[in-house]
């Protein structure tokens, strides 16, 4: 896999800003994600990426009941991510680091909507759809940061709203649309469920992801 500096820098930095993160292991830090076992794809795109420059393991974890079970993906300690920690945390507690934001692209707004995004429809209200991206492990001020420069980038509004003590960011019902011809091109297909969600309101023809398209038209 061949990846030039910025681009696995952007990826780095939203794998573990969303749903992995790095930790110190003695003088350098390691990545560290635990994702379910039906998200294979992605487990494989981040594992893939980390093997440009450091060796991975992986692992099955258990969940009690009747839940999927998790895969835990692990890397060996580099400087890379190293630095990666020295920028997203602050004693020890998650933060957006600012030039993470300059990095935003439609692929990283793709790997937030798949870590932390929902879709529904609420039919009681002539079928009203509805994308939340769940940043509640993120501050008031973080949670604004990004809504900027998902703006200023992409030019998607979202507002920051709060649940209890945390805060999370809605899409503009106006921007939906534009949301999800945003990020469909990278959503991978684990994950395009979160999409077809929004067929009823939206359409299939704008909410099938890119890589399940062929297979829908297959099926037609």
């Amino acid at each position: 896999m061949s990846i030039d500096e910025k681009q696995l820098s952007k990826l780095l930095y939203y794998f573990a800003g969303f749903d992995g993160g790095v930790y110190m292991s003695g003088k350098n830090a390691r990545f560290v994600m635990n994702m379910r076992e039906s998200n294979l794809d992605y487990i494989q795109w981040v594992e893939k990426t980390l093997e440009t420059f450091t060796s991975t393991s992986t692992h099955r974890v258990a969940q009690r009941g009747n839940r999927s079970p998790l895969v835990c993906l692990l890397s060996k300690t580099h400087p890379k991510l190293t630095a990666i920690r020295e920028r997203l945390y602050i004693d020890d507690r998650k933060v957006l680091d600012p030039h993470q934001l300059t990095l935003l692209d439609a692929e990283a707004l793709a790997i937030i909507f798949m870590a932390d995004g929902g879709t529904s429809v609420d039919q009681r209200w002539s079928k009203y759809a509805e994308i939340k991206l769940h940043t509640k492990g993120y501050s008031y001020f973080d949670n604004l940061a990004l809504s900027k420069a998902v703006y200023e980038k992409l030019g998607i509004r979202t507002t920051v709203n709060r649940h209890g003590k945390y805060y999370f960011l809605r899409v503009k019902s106006q921007d939906i649309k534009l949301f999800i011809e945003t990020v469909s091109p990278h959503v991978l297909p684990s994950f395009s469920y979160k999409l077809e969600r929004l067929a009823p309101v939206m359409g299939d023809d704008i909410v099938c992801a890119s890589q399940g398209c062929e297979e829908i038209s297959r099926n037609d």
